[in-house]
């Protein structure tokens, strides 16, 4: 009995507020209160000698239990491929339920860029950083921004067609994928600018197409070697002979990754992965020079690179260079085992694309890409030259021309050496 008391001190103060309630009842106060505070300090000891040991167990369990393991540092180091982060102020464009339709937007994006370039663009992870202005965003490859942009949501963005007929007024600025004069505006000016011949945007679609121009300037970096396999596999479902003779036969599946990269880095499409396979196979074993390799590709997919800079008509606008431009070219172009360099003298080169510049305008104000037709032994050293100065210029050899095509020359360049 006194077993079952001591282990329960909550009966104890039960007996001890009893035994009070007895000394007030004409019974002998003195030995009843006396009794209760015995039972009460006695309780109250057991009490706290009970969470005690209670303490001491879960601190004995605590230090017998395996230490939990840290995060591991691996985890941390893998970048995604491509990120957007978004300032606060351009959340509602991500959420749905604000009415924001950008990650639809994403996925057209992605099928676009399958259906043109012939490769599936990796997840975009997307994500708010409050270190950006509540405006704006950047884009990132592979873990470092590329582009930037600030955007207004409750606004339009009005962009200079070329045949505008009045000034906007607003907050100028530049359209962020191709650098237009652009002005922003109120909703409430939208049917004004189009009356203008402003083309008119929201703020959901400059996102977008500046995230697909994007894509497609970067799209060689994002082709992993992963996303190569993918590609062969698709091929090997209809034409395994072809993808057993080249990767591993006659090129290594590296070389093969910096074909298709070469390719889209000059925004050729990769979905015709036969046609190249089968040229690399016909190819592949009289050279290894992947350039020239490329070169065999590019007049293979001929039809598929004019289609991309002809008019509804069928024509090409294009700009051609003096023939004495060509032959000084060429004899500045040093080609070895490791590739071809371009040796021109500093100042020949910037007059050279400076007068490429000047008649490169010409096409502009017609509305057309600027092309450039040129020898077959210059096209590549040529691209190199002009690129970094004018990143979309499409460089083409006359023999990558098909003949259906009809060529228009707007304009030739010609530098005296």
């Amino acid at each position: 009995l006194i077993s079952q008391l001591t282990s329960k001190p909550r009966a104890l103060m039960v007996a001890a507020a009893f035994l009070v309630m007895l000394a007030f009842a004409n019974l002998p106060p003195v030995p009843l209160l006396l009794l209760a505070a015995s039972c009460g300090g006695i309780a109250f000891i057991i009490d706290r000698a009970q969470k005690q040991v209670v303490l001491m167990e879960e601190r004995a369990r605590r230090e017998a239990a395996p230490a939990t393991k840290p995060a591991k540092i691996e985890n941390l180091l893998p970048v995604d491929r491509m990120e957007l982060e978004i300032g606060y102020g351009l959340i509602r464009l991500v959420d749905e339920k604000q009415g924001g339709d950008l990650l639809n937007r994403i996925t057209l994006i992605r099928r676009q860029i399958a259906l043109e370039l012939g490769i599936v663009v990796p997840s975009i992870r997307i994500r708010d950083n409050m270190r950006l202005g509540s405006n704006e965003y950047a884009i990132k490859i592979k873990g470092v921004p590329v582009a930037r942009g600030e955007l207004y949501p409750d606004q339009f963005l009005a962009m200079d067609s070329g045949a505008v007929t009045g000034k906007l007024a607003g907050k100028e600025t530049r359209e962020p994928a191709f650098g237009l004069s652009a002005v922003w505006i109120p909703a409430g000016r939208k049917e004004q600018a189009e009356m203008m011949n402003y083309t008119v945007v929201d703020a959901s679609s400059v996102l977008a197409t500046h995230l697909t121009e994007v894509i497609k300037t970067h799209a060689a970096e994002l082709l992993s070697r992963q996303d190569l396999n993918a590609l062969l596999d698709a091929v090997k479902e209809k034409s395994p002979a072809v993808v057993e003779e080249v990767v591993g036969g006659t090129l290594k599946a590296g070389e093969v990754q910096k074909i298709l990269q070469a390719l889209l880095e000059e925004r050729v499409p990769v979905r015709d992965m036969e046609t190249i396979l089968e040229t690399l196979g016909d190819w592949g074993g009289r050279t290894q020079d992947l350039e020239v390799l490329t070169e065999y590709v590019r007049n293979a997919l001929a039809r598929t690179i004019c289609a991309q800079y002809q008019d509804d008509d069928g024509r090409l606008r294009c700009i051609t260079l003096d023939p004495a431009l060509e032959d000084a070219i060429n004899s500045h172009i040093e080609r070895s085992e490791r590739g071809s360099f371009l040796t021109l003298p500093p100042a020949l080169a910037s007059k050279i694309v400076t007068a490429f510049n000047n008649e490169l305008q010409k096409l502009i104000k017609l509305g057309a890409h600027p092309a450039v037709i040129c020898a077959p032994q210059i096209r590549l050293s040529l691209r190199r030259l002009l690129a970094p100065g004018i990143p979309n210029i499409a460089i083409l050899a006359y023999n990558e021309i098909v003949k259906e095509t009809q060529i228009e020359s707007v304009g030739m360049v010609v530098v005296e050496p």
